[in-house]
Formats: structure tokens, sequence, C-alpha cells
């Protein structure tokens, strides 16, 4: 997107290609799955923004392989498409480490809209069925959550699961003691928020243990099933995992070749062009950048708008016959974490803040980037306002495919002639 609208003002006619109809936010994708946000306020339609821009086509195709000898990209329906000049932005998708067939199915991603509303439904519907549940060992497995993964999503979405049952859920649940709910947070690695200071990792885990959070260090995940985790040696029951680690690149991107590394992101010169393939660009989470500190750039939203937008000035200017912009230099984007409501951590240009100020800084970084129109935003704002002060969330839906629920038959009733005071049972359709 913000290589497109860094084109609008040049000779390109653009052909912006997705397999959805809408553009999304994955920062906030927690916040869909934890029932703060409504996934419309995260997503919008990719036409929507780019209404304005005569130059731009917008196709709802899914791209299967490119072939760079014949510059074209094949798709899963409909002709393959030529080009004269190529921009990969297909993002990452969640990696369970060689484990795909067997783990993604019992541990969920959070990768795109339909993997944080099925989050949300598995969250929501583990307790509707611990409600009514008289065996107490089924009851405390669809109380127990384990996340596994101790970066920015893995912490955010732990602490505020452990705010949705301790302070939301319970004034909803009166036959159940949502303060048995068990919260389990497992990092393979020595700390939480690696890419943060030590003293930021600490005070995250110390920020999570006093919300009655379970925090495993230096555990890795060993198998995964329908009816919880193994962490090591260790077995934990669970009716909902949720998987925050691990990305590789989308499958798209490793059919361009050689230049392909082994998390499946493509190796690009400085800009951000294919080596040995000047009219290829790759950018955002596909594209394998080495920052100044010799790492891997972090996929960040920022980081893959600043690379769009220079891609977007290079393209430009070789359709206009002028100098290309100056060579890109990587930038250190803030490190911005939330843990709960009113808790984070953010470190930005040798300065580092914790708390309330953190969090407000992490909320209004983002809220910035995010795209659509001020509607969006302003709603989001009412959310996160209606949170801090009430903590209550108006996403608390468990919204089920049709075609998953299913249409049942009318269930014959016996006639009670009884004229004692029974109980009142009231059946929606």
């Amino acid at each position: 997107m913000a290589a497109v609208h860094a084109l609008r003002n040049s000779d390109a006619d653009i052909t912006l290609v997705d397999r959805n109809n809408h553009h999304l936010f994955q920062p906030f994708l927690f916040q869909v799955a934890t029932s703060i946000l409504e996934p419309a306020e995260i997503a919008t339609p990719i036409r929507s923004p780019l209404h304005e821009l005569s130059n731009v086509r917008v196709e709802m195709r899914e791209a299967t392989r490119i072939d760079l000898r014949r510059r074209a990209v094949l798709m899963n329906e409909g002709d393959p498409l030529a080009y004269d000049i190529l921009v990969v932005a297909t993002g990452a998708q969640t990696s369970y480490f060689g484990h795909e067939l067997e783990w993604s199915q019992h541990a969920l991603g959070l990768k795109s809209l339909g993997d944080a509303v099925a989050a949300r439904n598995r969250l929501l519907r583990a307790f509707e069925r611990a409600a009514l549940e008289t065996d107490p060992a089924k009851q405390a497995r669809d109380m127990t959550v384990v996340v596994v993964g101790g970066g920015p999503t893995g912490v955010a979405i732990t602490g505020t699961i452990s705010e949705l049952t301790q302070r939301t859920l319970a004034s909803d649940f009166r036959n159940i003691d949502l303060r048995k709910t068990r919260i389990v947070l497992v990092q393979a690695g020595p700390r939480l928020l690696p890419a943060f200071s030590e003293r930021h990792s600490a005070y995250a885990a110390r920020a999570l243990e006093a919300q009655g959070v379970e925090v495993r260090l230096g555990a890795p995940v060993t198998d995964v099933d329908a009816m919880g985790v193994t962490v090591g040696d260790e077995r934990i029951e669970a009716a909902t995992v949720l998987w925050c680690t691990g990305v590789e690149g989308a499958p798209v991107a490793r059919t361009l070749g050689a230049n392909v590394e082994p998390n499946g992101t493509v190796a690009v010169l400085n800009d951000f062009s294919v080596p040995g393939h000047p009219d290829c660009f790759v950018i955002g989470d596909a594209a394998h950048v080495v920052g100044r500190d010799g790492r891997p750039v972090p996929g960040l939203a920022s980081v893959a708008q600043h690379q769009g937008r220079y891609v977007g000035k290079v393209i430009a200017a070789r359709l206009a016959g002028t100098a290309p912009p100056k060579p890109y230099e990587p930038f250190a984007p803030s490190k911005l974490a939330t843990i709960s409501r009113h808790v984070g951590v953010a470190e930005f240009r040798g300065r580092s803040i914790t708390g309330y100020p953190a969090w407000l800084m992490w909320g209004l970084l983002h809220l910035r980037s995010l795209s659509g129109g001020g509607h969006a935003k302003f709603s989001i704002l009412a959310s996160w306002a209606r949170l801090l002060v009430t903590y209550r969330r108006s996403g608390r839906l468990i919204v089920e495919p049709s075609e998953l629920v299913g249409l049942r038959t009318r269930p014959e009733v016996a006639e009670d002639t009884s004229t004692e005071t029974s109980n009142v049972v009231v059946l929606r359709p």
C-alpha cells in the first residue's frame, strides 16, 4: 500500500493483487482475539483508500508462483498476470518449526482476521463449556490458556487474556470462579521480549506474574495436541493454545529461486531488488534485510511502510528517467510492547520508559500507522477509553460460520402438565 501511494503521481499503470479484499493492520490482531476491538476496526477494504488513484486497479486473486524469466505471476484462477516491474509484499505466515500438519490445527496462530476471530471463538467457547462442566478436571482444562512465544505479541495477548478473565468475564459467569483460570506463557529462550533490554524483559515478566500469569522460560514446546501441550517434560492440559512465535515467508516468495533464505524470506540488494532481476522488488516481512547491527530487521509495520515508500520512489524515478533516490538507510524503529491495559515498555533514541506512558506511546504510534479513515481511529480510541474506565469489551462474541454451526431440526418437547413451579428454559433460534 505504501509503494502504491508513492507511485500515485507517476506514469505507472498499477495492478494491486491480494487474496483478500481488505488491508489488515496486524499489530492490533491480538485485541480482536481478546474482544477489545472488532475486525472492521483494524481492516479496511483495499479499494477504499485507493479509489482516487486513477492509475490503480485492484484484483482479488491469489498469486501461486512467480516466473521471473517470463515476467509473469501465475494465479490460482484466471490468466497469468504479466508485469514490467513487480513488487512482492506478501508478508509472513506462522511457522510451527516443521510441525505444521500436527500442531497448526490445535495451536492457533495470529496472522489474519480469520485467525483472530478463531482465537476469540475458541477462548470464549472454552469458558462457556466450563460454565456447564461438572467434572472438575475437564473444567480446569477449559479454564487453562497456554500462549507460546514471549515476544511482543505473546506478552501482549497473555496480559490481555488475564484482564479479560479476571475483570470482564468474571461479571458474565456467575457459576464458576474465574480466579481459578490458569494462564501460562511459554518462552523457549531465557527471557521475555528478547529484542528489548534485560531490564525491560524482567519488568514484563514481573508485570505478568503480578496478574497471575505463569511464565515459563527456557522451556520449549515439544508437543501439541487436541488436549493441550507438552513443555519440556511437563504436560499441561489446556483447551486454548495460542501460537505467537515463529514466522516464515509466504510460499509464493519461495518460487523466486536461489535467493530464498531457510525461513522463506528473500535476500535482496540495497534497493530491495532481487539479485540479477532489477525489475523485481521484495519488501516487508517477505524480504531478508540486514540492519546496521548485522541482524535481520524486525518484521514491523513501520519498517514495511518505510521500505514500500522507498521502492515506490525508486520505481517512479526509473519511469521518469531521473536519478534514483539516495541509497536506502535502514532505520532503527522504536521498540514498543504492551503488557496490559495500562502497562507497557518502550525503547527509543537511547531512552526507555515503562508503565502507562509506554502503553500510551505504543497505542498512539500504532494508531498513527493504521490505514483507513478517521472513523476507525476514533472507534478504536473509544474502545480503549471504555476499557480503561470500565473494563467492558463489546466484542465478546462467538461468531461461527453457518456451515460449521449447521441447522438443527426442531426438537420435540414433551408437554409438561405439572402445575408446580418449574425452571424456565428459553431456547433461542
